[in-house]
């Protein structure tokens, strides 16, 4: 059996959380060679490479794979933000299902469909970053369960939160999770 001590050097795959206006964008610049998908046209004021906005989720991915069969074009790719990336798939996810929403496709289907399509996003940055690239996905004031093994999922049905108001809950696991704000005790 061979065994493996030490560190190895590998690229990283970073998501960068916090609230708008905080500097994600500011932060995840000073990563290697960043080149940035800009999703929702945050960066225009910054001193930074870009690809052209994605108008379609066909579009993201057609960018992510470029930088996969080209890892020279930067050393860190940057998608501000994944939010925006959402949008597009699920106006992908959508379309190709000929329905007007999400929501159209009955309780939970549709997220289940976005779920599976956005996951194609997910593994193909992992190539990106089998090739040695740096992948930050920057991701405004909002959190969800995107995966679980429990039956019924109601966890990754209720989506994202963004504030204190709706909790995600996944009683077969006895997981809470709730978004405070600053200077919030907790007491409602």
């Amino acid at each position: 059996m061979q065994i493996i001590r030490g560190k190895q050097k590998t690229a990283l795959k970073v998501v960068v959380y916090g609230p708008e206006g905080i500097g994600k964008s500011t932060f995840a610049a000073q990563f290697p060679n960043p080149l940035f998908i800009d999703t929702e046209g945050g960066t225009k004021h910054m001193d930074v490479a870009r690809t052209p906005k994605p108008t379609s989720w066909v579009m993201l991915l057609g960018l992510v794979k470029e930088c996969i069969s080209d890892p020279s074009l930067c050393g860190t790719l940057i998608i501000d933000t994944m939010d925006w990336a959402e949008l597009l798939c699920s106006r992908y996810v959508c379309d190709k299902n000929q329905k007007k929403s999400i929501e159209e496709f009955g309780y939970g289907k549709g997220y289940t469909y976005l779920m599976e399509e956005f996951g194609a996003l997910l593994n193909t940055l992992n190539e990106l970053v089998e090739r040695g690239v740096n992948v930050v996905a920057v991701e405004p004031g909002r959190i969800r369960v995107a995966e679980a093994d429990c039956p019924d999922e109601v966890c990754v049905h209720t989506g994202w939160i963004d504030g204190p108001a709706m909790p995600i809950a996944c009683v077969p696991h006895g997981l809470t999770v709730t978004v405070a704000r600053e200077g919030d005790d907790g007491d409602g």
